[in-house]
């Protein structure tokens, strides 16, 4: 039986059987800004892991004639295959996986879609911003075999992995509390400008597959240009940017998500057609897994200083941008840190996607740096965060029930 024949008939189990020397074909869904990037990423790996993009999706015929040009064009002048849905993609049984990178609302709805199918997925985040969403998509990723991966990348910074070992060797004794100050000068950020949204034309686009199962509206170009400034679509801030925060936090303490959030922001700033906030601030309180400690996430679009990544111990402290460093700053207890020192890089640290490549070849899940319950886990914090907001009211998560509810 040929591979092509085996995969129509197995969906389901489509690398569980496949021979070592197979090659894995991937499809992109959804080759925008940052979709263009991992579909770079996953060429650029292609060798190493006997991998190949071997289909393009995306509803705007722009992007999808350019992600095909560069599919073409890397691997020397074989066409790939083109989709303009979804549906068709994970519909094609020649595809053992696929890259998701499309707008936000659809994260948690295209990855269940797609483990399904029996596709191996590496998802952008959030990996959901609709409870029900990413209830449904971790069910599925649990009942499946398939490798998901999860784009918050900074689990695949060698700086990163160094602190997180240090933290959970014990170095900085028991957590106390962690600030993510993560704030930014970004006034357009993003905004597309009116001379991009007149160009974009409904004709260029499938409106209906865009909004995927939102509520039907006329075309909107900012919409669909700038979908993270509106919160039927993205939450913006806590969406791009907490996700990253949360999921690193999550990482360096070995918390799966937080027991309770409050948060407060505003629009104070920019006055263009956004609609989500330009400040945000969190806290966030912690002790699932059975130790208690407060973390705070902050972020304004407006000024730039006192970024900080900082996690506070009873014996030290681990802080730092580019160059992380530990020490005993903060902490009078005899048994602090004496010296303080820079963080080594953490050896053998993988590039995200090429982590995600080794693990769909080796079958291995529990090698992922970011698998499905560190998708989930930031998706609950940024959800309640999001749902804190609206309500004005402290949002409580149950992990056994996968509730949010006040509390």
């Amino acid at each position: 039986m040929d591979r092509r024949n085996f995969l129509g008939a197995a969906a389901g189990s489509v690398l569980s059987a496949q021979r070592p020397n197979d090659m894995i074909r991937i499809g992109i869904v959804g080759p925008g800004g940052r979709g263009t990037q991992l579909l770079k990423e996953c060429i650029e790996f292609s060798g190493k892991y006997n991998s190949r993009v071997t289909a393009v999706c995306d509803i705007w015929n722009q992007r999808r004639d350019a992600a095909a040009k560069l599919v073409r064009e890397s691997y020397g002048g074989a066409e790939p295959k083109v989709y303009k849905k979804l549906d068709e993609l994970i519909g094609d049984t020649s595809i053992d996986a696929v890259i998701v990178a499309t707008p936000d609302h659809a994260h948690a709805k295209m990855l269940k879609a797609a483990v399904e199918a029996g596709k191996d997925v590496y998802c952008e985040k959030p990996m959901g911003n609709i409870l029900v969403e990413l209830n449904a998509a971790m069910e599925a990723v649990e009942k499946s075999d398939r490798i998901v991966q999860f784009g918050t990348n900074r689990r695949s910074w060698a700086k990163y992995r160094s602190a997180a070992r240090f933290i959970r060797e014990g170095r900085i004794g028991d957590i106390v509390k962690v600030d993510l100050i993560w704030n930014f000068y970004s006034p357009f950020r993003w905004a597309v400008g009116e001379t991009e949204l007149n160009s974009l034309k409904e004709s260029d686009v499938d409106w209906k597959e865009f909004l995927y199962g939102k509520p039907d509206r006329p075309f909107d170009p900012r919409i669909y240009r700038s979908f993270r400034l509106f919160p039927e679509f993205s939450s913006g801030i806590i969406d791009q940017h907490m996700t990253h925060g949360i999921d690193l936090l999550h990482f360096l303490t070995g918390e799966l998500y937080p027991m309770t959030v409050v948060a407060e922001g505003g629009l104070f700033t920019f006055k263009d057609y956004r609609q989500n906030y330009d400040s945000v601030q969190a806290v966030l309180k912690y002790g699932h897994g059975g130790r208690n400690f407060l973390a705070t996430f902050e972020e304004g679009l407006a000024n730039s200083a006192g970024k900080a990544t900082r996690v506070m111990g009873t014996l030290g402290t681990v802080e730092g941008e580019e160059v992380y460093r530990i020490s005993g700053e903060g902490s009078e207890h005899p048994g602090r840190i004496k010296t303080a020192e820079a963080l080594p890089d953490e050896p053998g640290t993988m590039h995200l996607m090429a982590n995600w490549l080794d693990c769909v070849r080796r079958r291995d899940r529990k090698g992922l740096y970011c698998p499905a319950e560190a998708g989930y886990g930031h998706s609950v914090a940024c959800i309640m965060t999001v749902d804190a907001l609206s309500s004005g009211r402290r949002m409580a998560f149950d992990p056994k029930r996968r509730e949010i509810q006040p509390g």
